[in-house]
């Protein structure tokens, strides 16, 4: 029998599925307060209940993650980019990247962020080979290493495109090597460059 589905907009189940399933380290973050808004009280909040708190990324325990996340509605669920890299990217040309693999028998875990913006994850250490030569940072961050971090659903404003798992198993969906996105991202940049020539 297959598994039941897991509830991708319930904090403590998918925080349950990233450590039990990937071994994922957590960070509750910022909470987003349906009349009051993020909770950092920032004039720059770079997104309402999807951002770390100030400080380090101190993973929760596995084990207590549920009962913290319960008392913290509306926390963001926050990972440190160690067991994967975190490309930020336009939305249509994340959605490009997804469909372009996928015609080709491969797949990416993807993000949506808000209206305007798609996360794709890979290996760890691999971000930067996505990028084709001449990409600005402010059109593709790439997020790596202890420091940096991406939000996962069901933070604020976030939901899976493409989950990290198979749904009917649960199995993790194996991450890709950052150079094959390299030629889907290169034609969906081009695609949405600009008329005028514009260097990506």
């Amino acid at each position: 029998m297959s598994p039941q589905p897991i509830n991708t907009q319930d904090a403590a189940a998918c925080g349950a599925a990233y450590t039990s399933i990937f071994g994922w380290p957590i960070v509750p973050g910022q909470r987003h307060r349906p009349r009051g808004g993020c909770t950092c009280e920032s004039g720059a909040c770079p997104g309402s209940g999807a951002h770390p708190l100030p400080g380090p990324l101190t993973p929760c325990p596995a084990d207590g993650l549920a009962a913290e996340l319960n008392a913290l509605p509306g926390a963001a669920l926050i990972a440190p980019t160690i067991p994967f890299d975190g490309l930020v990217l336009p939305k249509w040309s994340g959605l490009s990247v997804v469909m372009w693999l996928d015609r080709y028998g491969k797949a990416v875990p993807c993000i949506l962020y808000g209206e305007d913006k798609a996360v794709l994850l890979v290996l760890p250490a691999t971000g930067r080979y996505a990028l084709p030569d001449g990409t600005s940072p402010s059109t593709v961050e790439v997020r790596s290493g202890p420091e940096q971090w991406v939000a996962l659903p069901p933070s604020h404003g976030m939901r899976w495109e493409q989950p990290p798992w198979h749904d009917q198993t649960h199995h993790p969906l194996p991450l890709i090597h950052g150079k094959d996105l390299l030629a889907p991202l290169t034609q969906a940049l081009q695609a949405t460059a600009e008329p005028s020539g514009a260097r990506l």
